[in-house]
């Protein structure tokens, strides 16, 4: 079992038609430039990597202005209830670096195809008992996020992916405690 799934099959999928985790009740759509979907084209991970390709390294200058660091900034405060997130900045830039790395080997080496994907056979949030959110599902992207927007950008259409069940009913706590506080 692979941190909380269970491969129970191995498939190639379109790339185009991933989707990130996300939860009816967490999701912001400006985050994903007005998209309701979820979807990988516009999600902050792929306009972060843009942003590298035409800025190289001197993106990090700007990085707190970037839609990547204001979905961690976003997901600490749902999480963790302040504006102030508990994560630190130097954190969100080590994430962004190995975004950029990654993206680096994928364009010179190629994606290793060893290296599957992670997508889940339904949403998370629907495996963990959670209503609502019909337009957000698709093949969701449960390992592999980084890989997956670098993979789009780079115009790969189609990879080798594990599919997985989620093997952790309701353990979302903090959506949970989200919900509980929106009712």
């Amino acid at each position: 079992m692979k941190k909380g799934v269970k491969v129970h099959n191995k498939r190639k999928v379109r790339i185009g038609d991933l989707h990130f985790q996300t939860c009816p009740l967490a999701y912001n759509p400006d985050l994903w430039n007005g998209d309701v979907t979820g979807g990988i084209s516009n999600s902050p991970h792929v306009d972060f990597i843009l942003l590298y390709q035409k800025h190289g390294k001197g993106i990090l200058k700007l990085f707190s202005e970037t839609r990547y660091y204001r979905m961690y900034c976003y997901w600490d405060s749902i999480k963790y209830g302040s504006a102030t997130p508990p994560r630190s900045k130097k954190y969100m830039v080590t994430k962004a670096n190995k975004l950029m790395n990654t993206f680096d080997s994928i364009a010179k080496k190629g994606f290793n195809k060893k290296n599957a994907i992670s997508v889940l056979d339904e949403p998370l949030w629907v495996s963990r008992g959670f209503a609502g959110g019909d337009h957000l599902k698709g093949p969701e992207v449960f390992h592999g996020h980084h890989r997956a927007a670098c993979m789009f950008v780079l115009g790969i259409k189609m990879t080798r992916a594990d599919l997985c069940k989620d093997m952790q009913k309701k353990s979302l706590l903090w959506v949970q405690q989200l919900s509980r506080m929106k009712q």
